[in-house]
């Protein structure tokens, strides 16, 4: 668009402009159609002849000697009874091409999936231009425990009409659905008062980062919620009453944590340890837990660890401003900053016991000659490479697998060449994958046009990766994120 084009733009009248909005979104509704098609193809094309979900049970092998290659690709349900089975490590390579993380990519191929196959008359709408796919995948997401008896009612009733209501009148049609075709399902979900029951603390969705704050939400038996308001209710006047001059909503949030560190009538987990926190100062950690609280505190409590990194000052208590005007902590489970007098809070608990560990410094290279790696060399690496280093995953490098990105090759005295050289197992050539994409990088696809088809990536002088996928298309990996590089 040139300039001049811009300018008259913002000059037009408010029915041009709507004109032009409507006009924007209708090519755009036209390219969200295309990409639902060649997603529905690209999975059409990585399905096994005959094979369709439940006749195997959730997963089909790819070939038939997949059990003696743990973590081989396999063929997995993404739509509801009847649709086909697709490549696990098809949905990986379409899912980095879209841009996407592989779960996000492993959704939108579901609901591709369930939509040409379950609901043919809402594909029909769909792919005509009518139902908007945004509508339709929420559909497909309803759908997909129904059988295929309850899969057609839906389609047939809501096609018509889909383009137009909203999603309680899908949600009502699968419900009806359920209790027609499925009466045995719905028995047992109405009498499983579980299936309703939840409690979530989000930990990635902190409403006051600095000071470490999480929304918490659930559902719960009505008896446990009296139990539990009762507590919350008790413990907050106590606090009220040993001085806290916090607001009544400040020490009822209080009181939870009180509760959850004093629990010591019920040990499900059999774990001696004390509650812990885990503090880096640059890259040295602390470990919280309590030499002064009692015995029976001290052997019941659950354990609870975090991993915070500070700056030395945080914990020297420097004058904050001569670190900018505020001292942050990063802490790894939540993957954003708390305020360091919060860690100085949660440490001064009397249930804390502190363990200073040495400082890790990042710029040392590390090495050893055998395959296993020792704790100094991989503590470096997650610290280096905090999340997955494959295209679009940001799952912590702690729950990953550490990857030697050159292959290991043994040392073997009796070859000419000695076998594979020394200090292969390093700081420089390890790399955090988490399991899936670790198998994506061992073993090869359903298809591909390389020779080994299979993700190879390698390791750039500054640390980034460059990845190549079983059809040859590259990305480059960064501690920012990922870019698809041009062909």
């Amino acid at each position: 668009m040139s300039p001049t084009t811009a300018t008259s733009e913002r000059t037009a009248s408010p029915a041009v402009l709507l004109d032009g909005a409507r006009a924007a979104l209708a090519r755009q509704r036209v390219a969200e159609v295309e990409v639902l098609l060649a997603v529905a193809d690209w999975a059409d094309a990585h399905t096994e002849d005959g094979v369709v979900a439940d006749q195997y049970g959730p997963f089909g092998l790819l070939r038939g000697d997949a059990h003696l290659l743990p973590g081989a690709d396999v063929f997995g349900e993404l739509g509801g009874p009847g649709a086909p089975l697709v490549s696990e490590f098809c949905v990986v390579e379409i899912a980095a091409a879209l841009g996407l993380s592989t779960d996000s990519g492993r959704r939108l191929l579901g609901d591709a999936v369930e939509l040409r196959h379950r609901l043919p008359r809402l594909w029909n709408r769909v792919t005509a231009g009518v139902l908007p796919v945004w509508r339709a995948r929420k559909i497909a997401q309803e759908t997909t425990q129904l059988t295929v008896e309850g899969a057609d009612f839906v389609d047939r009733h809501l096609a018509p009409v889909a383009h137009k209501t909203g999603m309680v009148t899908a949600q009502k049609l699968v419900a009806e659905a359920i209790a027609r075709f499925d009466p045995e399902k719905a028995e047992l979900d109405r009498a499983d008062s579980d299936a309703t029951r939840r409690f979530d603390i989000d930990l990635q969705g902190q409403i006051d980062p600095a000071r470490g704050v999480v929304p918490v939400s659930g559902t719960l038996d009505l008896a446990d919620a009296l139990d539990l308001e009762n507590a919350v209710s008790r413990v907050a006047a106590d606090l009220a009453l040993a001085g806290s001059l916090d607001s009544l909503d400040a020490r009822r949030s209080s009181a939870v944590g009180e509760i959850a560190r004093r629990q010591t009538t019920l040990d499900l987990s059999g774990c001696d340890n004390a509650d812990a926190v885990r503090t880096t100062t640059g890259e040295a950690s602390k470990q919280t837990g309590s030499d002064t609280a009692p015995a029976a505190t001290r052997s019941k409590a659950r354990q609870v660890v975090l991993h915070v990194h500070l700056a030395e000052a945080a914990l020297t208590d420097l004058d904050p401003n001569a670190c900018g005007g505020v001292d942050l902590a990063r802490v790894e489970e939540t993957r954003s900053f708390v305020l360091a007098e919060q860690v100085r809070e949660w440490c001064r608990s009397s249930l804390m016991h502190v363990v200073v560990k040495p400082v890790i410094d990042l710029r040392d290279q590390v090495a050893v000659d055998a395959y296993e790696i020792p704790d100094r060399i991989a503590d470096r690496v997650r610290l280096t490479r905090p999340t997955c280093v494959f295209p679009h995953c940001t799952r912590p490098a702690r729950g990953c697998d550490l990857d030697h990105v050159d292959e290991y090759v043994p040392p073997d005295p009796h070859h000419p060449g000695g076998g594979g050289p020394p200090g292969q197992t390093s700081t420089a050539n390890l790399a955090p994958l988490c399991r899936r994409h670790h198998r994506v990088k061992t073993h090869p696809s359903l298809s591909g046009t390389g020779p080994e088809r299979r993700w190879r990536y390698r390791r750039l002088p500054d640390g980034s990766f460059v990845w190549t996928s079983p059809h040859d298309q590259q990305y480059l990996v960064d501690p920012h994120g990922t870019i698809a590089l041009p062909a």
